[in-house]
């Protein structure tokens, strides 16, 4: 059936549900087993065969086959070309097992993205998972959310949806209940909503008549939960590589240009130049750095931090400054109800979170609704406007809000007088609903009791204020005060009007309506508990040079009580509010941008202006958010974080990270981790850019001087491939460095690649490109019979060379007696492994024929340990003379 051709009450009678009820749990059951779960396939996984075949699929490998080629036609060791592909194979092996993995963590990270619906079953609103849903299903539709299902429109307020995945038309499309005749596309389907898509503005129910692959985004095979990982630092390296082809390309041309006129052999200078592109080539760099990144991105989500974009787990440990939100994270988020003022009376509220046992009470009695009229309206209309879904987990001990948090607090206070949703609504029958929007800041109902109209408004008191002609006079002074306490303020009133009068469902006729003239019933002021443990960490952050400053939209004094509150907001600091915001300039906000810590009252526009004005100062901001007005500057920010826990669908697909558990003591956690991320790639970059340059300098060296060439190519892949291989590994699970929240960090603006990593790496490269040629000038007495034992001398050599080398790399700063030998045990087995690999390619026979290896002595394994052991000691003396003389490297 055409779902949108259908009338809702055929709608109803197909798929045998209930307007009112939705499905018994039974049914649901019964249908979810028949129909299978509400989720789109995930895509079809790669095999172990295409993973190993993607492996070869590299510019640089394809020049490596071409070399391999190279030395098969001119070489004389025609072995060798056979040993290029072994060892490109093996090393394809390796990136499989490696892929394969990184494959398997994505897909672990994916299945902690879990979305759930508001779904009305056996007459009860519930929260269940979106997977859970099934046809037939009654689901409630809110700001903010990602429809879960294709669904038919059974009623709606101001809804207006996002359809872009399906239409690519960005503008919201309004909705609509009416039945719709002809055939139409998706985007003219109007009194549909479709999975995937996500509602901008207003609320409406629908009921479900598509689920998973029978979706239209199913049947267009679009998986839309898929985390992207595409990652940016990969393509800056495939760049890389791409640089260094050309490079080296150049580079040979000239040398074989040079070597000619020195009178060497075409076909020697083929073989020398085809080893000095074997040396160049990072094989195997974007393996290693594809497993950290994502080995730490499954670490983060370990701490309650999930990496929706990868290039989020390095660029983390880069931010400058953090502007965050008040409510979650630095609140629990758990708010209640705890001061109720009215004309006549103030009132205090008793209980614990969104916990219904407790009591309203005047001078320590207990209010029952008939003693207070207003209060009972209060109440009343609170439970009314109610749109929010309260679940508890007894497994975790938290409460999963579905909605706004702050609707929530005001119906559990209307419990607490014994007012419950679902019997107000069979005396209060709904005319209408303005759903509550970020712009017009206020909620309104409009309904009918009995034979009376009566309309109830809540919202931010300035605008209810507004609204009213007369405020009582205790209401006004109370409001000052709760908010130099730190209380979240909302104000309630109402209007009577003739129902017979307002027939036309319009917004403009029933916005005109509560235009004026509205009753002030009172104010509700709603605490949210601040973490305890967010002063330490805000202090912690504010050492070590990150700032950290709160934009949000709550009244200066509420926002100045939480700042003091949390350490945040220090004697010399300003507070700037929404409206001064806006008559400043740029140029005199960024004069004291420095010491602006509170900015109050602010509007989505502004926070992206605030994130602009750091950005001009060349600063890394990191965001958080949860709704849908954050949106914009989730996207404008470097890092947009999203709350887990009360944060919106679409507040979570814009951010780059997602904080589970909305804790503001994660974010630090996870800028250190970031941190660490970082360090760790910066040392496995150093170890690979270094030998691979004492490479180079072994070739460059045997060329200019007319030596023959120190390593064959088969030997140089063996270096680049086994070596470095399992020597990379063994340095990217480097224990997490214990100072990596320090000011210096900032100070120094440490880049991936820059200049201090450059020259360590000329450093490194160059005793042992020197030493090695000697070692092979030493051993070769111009005989072509002392060729194998000088090159087998001089890979030895260059091998022992790489294995203290990466010893080297495991700091860049710290000794390694301050890091300790054994802190690593990763890179103590990665070690051990190579150096049984290196016995083994001398002393076995087999290997030995393949790479032209000869046994070496013990005095001549003692002579290498030497020579290549003191490039730990030129590495710890230049640690020692930084750290004497200069104040940082």
């Amino acid at each position: 059936m055409n779902a949108y051709q259908e009338s809702i009450q055929s709608i109803v009678s197909q798929l045998h549900t209930n307007l009112k009820t939705g499905l018994t749990q039974g049914e649901a059951q019964a249908r979810l087993k028949k129909d299978g779960p509400n989720r789109l396939p995930e895509g079809k996984r790669d095999t172990w065969l295409s993973i190993f075949i993607s492996q070869f699929q590299s510019p640089l490998i394809y020049i490596l086959l071409i070399a391999a080629i190279i030395i098969f036609i001119v070489g004389e060791q025609k072995l060798d070309a056979f040993i290029i592909s072994g060892i490109l194979f093996f090393n394809a092996i390796i990136g499989t097992i490696q892929e394969g993995r990184t494959s398997n963590i994505m897909a672990s990270l994916r299945r902690l993205i879990k979305t759930k619906s508001v779904v009305i079953r056996a007459g009860r609103r519930q929260i269940v998972d979106d997977q859970d849903l099934v046809v037939g299903d009654l689901i409630v539709l809110k700001e903010g959310e990602r429809v879960p299902a294709d669904a038919r429109i059974i009623s709606v307020q101001r809804l207006q949806v996002d359809e872009s995945i399906l239409t690519g038309e960005s503008k919201p499309v309004p909705k609509t209940a009416d039945q719709l005749s002809g055939d139409l596309i998706v985007a003219d389907q109007l009194n549909m909503v479709f999975k995937g898509t996500y509602i901008v503005s207003g609320s409406g129910q629908a009921i479900v008549v598509a689920t998973g692959i029978q979706t239209q985004v199913g049947q267009l095979h679009k998986t839309i939960e898929e985390i992207d990982t595409d990652i940016p630092l990969k393509k800056e390296l495939n760049r890389l590589s791409y640089i260094i082809l050309i490079f080296i390309l150049v580079m040979c041309f000239l040398l074989l240009v040079i070597g000619l006129a020195m009178g060497r052999p075409f076909g020697e200078l083929l073989v020398i130049l085809t080893a000095l592109f074997i040396c160049v080539v990072p094989e195997g760099l974007p393996v290693v750095l594809t497993l950290v990144l994502v080995t730490g991105a499954y670490r983060m989500a370990r701490q309650h931090v999930l990496i929706r974009n990868l290039q989020g787990v390095e660029a983390l440990g880069r931010t400058d400054v953090i502007v965050i939100d008040k409510t979650g994270t630095l609140t629990r988020n758990e708010m209640m109800v705890t001061t109720v003022v009215t004309a006549a009376q103030e009132y205090t509220v008793t209980g614990q979170g969104y916990f219904t046992k407790g009591y309203v009470q005047k001078n320590g009695h207990h209010m029952q609704a008939q003693e207070d009229a207003t209060l009972a309206q209060i109440a009343i209309a609170s439970a009314l406007l109610n749109t929010a879904e309260i679940s508890y987990s007894s497994k975790l001990k938290l409460f999963e809000i579905k909605g706004d948090p702050t609707e929530a607090a005001l119906y559990v206070f209307a419990q607490k007088l014994g007012f419950e949703t679902e019997v107000l609504v069979k005396k209060y029958s709904r005319l209408y609903e303005i759903p509550f929007d970020s712009y017009l800041k206020y909620h309104a109902g409009f309904f009918q009791h009995d034979d009376q109209g009566i309309a109830f408004i809540i919202g931010a008191p300035e605008i209810i204020f507004k609204k009213s002609q007369a405020v009582p006079a205790q209401i006004h002074a109370a409001f000052e005060t709760l908010l130099k306490r730190g209380l979240r303020m909302v104000a309630i009133g109402f209007k009577n009007f003739d129902p017979t009068k307002y027939t036309s469902q319009t917004d403009s006729m029933y916005e005109q309506l509560i235009a004026d003239d509205i009753t002030v019933l009172g104010i509700c002021g709603i605490q949210d508990s601040i973490r305890p443990e967010v002063k330490a960490i805000i202090e912690e952050a504010r050492s070590v040079g990150l700032q950290v400053i709160m934009a949000t939209g709550d009244h200066r004094q509420t926002a100045e009580y939480v700042a003091k509150e949390v350490g945040m907001y220090k004697p010399g600091d300003q507070i700037i509010e929404g409206t001064q915001f806006n008559q400043m300039s740029d140029e005199q906000l960024l004069k004291n941008l420095d010491k602006i810590t509170v900015f109050a009252r602010v509007s989505p526009e502004d926070k992206v202006r605030i994130i602009n004005l750091f950005h001009k100062q060349n600063k890394l901001v990191a965001m958080t958010g949860d709704g849908v007005n954050d949106v914009p500057s989730l996207v404008a920010a470097d890092l947009g974080i999203a709350m887990g826990m009360i944060g919106t669908e679409v507040a979570k697909q814009a951010a780059d990270l997602v904080l589970l558990d909305d804790s503001f003591v994660n974010i630090i956690h996870a800028i250190e981790q970031g941190r660490h991320i970082f360090y760790t790639l910066r040392r496995v970059i150093l170890y690979f850019f270094s030998t691979n340059l004492g490479e180079i300098f072994i070739v460059l060296i045997a060329l200019f001087t007319n030596l023959p060439l120190p390593l064959t190519a088969s030997q140089i892949l063996w270096l680049n491939f086994v070596t470095d291989g399992f020597l990379d590994v063994g340095l990217s699970m480097e224990p997490q460095e214990p100072d990596l929240l320090s000011a210096t960090w900032l100070k120094k603006k440490v880049r991936l690649v820059d200049i201090n990593m450059l020259i360590k790496t000329l450093y490194f490269a160059l005793p042992m490109g020197i030493v090695s040629i000697i070692v092979f000038s030493w051993t070769y007495d111009g005989l072509p019979e002392s060729i194998p034992y000088a090159r087998t001398m001089t890979l030895v050599t260059m091998a022992m060379f790489q294995w203290f080398n990466a010893w080297n790399c495991r700091s860049e700063k710290k000794s390694l007696w301050q890091i300790g030998f054994f802190s690593n045990k990763w890179l103590i087995v990665a070690t051990l492994f190579v150096l049984g690999l290196q016995f083994a390619l001398v002393y076995t026979p087999f290997m030995r024929y393949i790479f032209k290896t000869v046994p070496l002595s013990a005095a001549d394994w003692a002579v290498i340990f030497c020579l290549s052991a003191p490039i730990l000691l030129i590495e710890e003396i230049r640690k020692w003379i930084v750290k004497r003389f200069f104040v940082e490297e």
